[in-house]
């Protein structure tokens, strides 16, 4: 109140209290007018990217991560993110779905905007959510360092968040951020888009796909010189690719593949449709070709 009535700055604090009706007379529409803030429709929590960053604890040294100074678990509150996808697809059989994918809500959302909420409840508990839906999330920031049973290495780490989605407006789905190819070499220069609705232009299909349990993938040809560890791919965690998608033979090529830039020993590119793929000799989609 005092912020709004500043012209108004000698009126006592009885009079204060009530001079909403007073605002015309203090004014006398002669001074400024009164300056009301404006709530921001993202809501007063952090944004993803104020929480996440580069992985200063990375230790190429230390291979199965045992002495890693990764930050601990911490609570946190995020508001005014996009959800960008939701895995509804189970390629396992068992039960490997449910993660949800936000970014910060923006045209073009910076570095480290992305984010894996890890099987999230809701709230209220019958909420169900559409890629395009401003969400906020409160819960558990994990920096993961891999299964117990085989750390990432190198202490790598996964961020993402264990605890609740609540809704907050519906808005149009995200636009996927363009990535260069090499910027996805390295987990270093990759680590930005974790989470994030991603874009890639030029894909080549370094050698025939493979399928183990369920999980079916690609690599990417980014050229010699590059770890086996550090080579991208295309993975089906998001939509039966092997079934539904074009063939991704070795030398197959594509002018741009979308999808969610996950990570799990190694970086996937998971395209959520088969409209994320747009052949050689097609444009460059405008909108969300996979949008609901």
């Amino acid at each position: 109140m005092a912020r709004s009535l500043r012209t108004c700055s000698a009126l006592p604090a009885a009079v204060v209290v009530t001079a909403a009706p007073l605002l015309a007379a203090c004014g006398g529409g002669n001074g400024d007018a009164p300056s009301i803030p404006l709530a921001d429709e993202r809501g007063g929590g952090a944004r993803i990217a104020e929480l996440v960053g580069d992985a200063a604890w990375l230790d190429a040294g230390d291979e199965d991560s045992e002495r890693c100074d990764a930050p601990l678990d911490r609570r946190v509150h995020v508001t005014g993110a996009t959800l960008v996808a939701v895995d509804r697809f189970d390629e396992t059989g068992e039960g490997a779905r449910g993660n949800h994918y936000v970014q910060d809500l923006a045209d073009d959302p910076a570095d480290h905007s992305g984010m894996t909420v890890f099987q999230p409840a809701f709230s209220p508990p019958d909420l169900r959510l559409v890629p395009g839906d401003v969400v906020d999330v409160s819960g558990v920031l994990t920096e993961f360092l891999g299964p117990s049973s085989g750390r990432f290495g190198g202490c790598r780490t996964l961020p993402e968040i264990g605890g609740t989605m609540s809704f907050r407006f519906e808005d149009r789905p995200a636009r996927p951020r363009r990535v260069p190819l090499d910027d996805l070499k390295s987990y270093a220069s990759a680590r930005r888009y974790i989470g994030m609705l991603v874009r890639v232009e030029g894909v080549e299909i370094a050698r025939d796909p493979s399928s183990s349990g369920g999980r079916y993938t690609a690599s990417i040809n980014v050229g010699a010189g590059v770890p086996a560890a550090d080579v991208p791919s295309l993975s089906n965690e998001l939509y039966d690719l092997e079934a539904e998608g074009p063939p991704l033979a070795a030398g197959a090529s594509f002018r741009s593949v979308t999808g969610v830039l996950t990570y799990f020993y190694g970086f996937k590119i998971a395209p959520r449709c088969p409209a994320d793929f747009q052949p050689e000799d097609a444009p460059l989609p405008v909108d969300d070709a996979c949008a609901p």
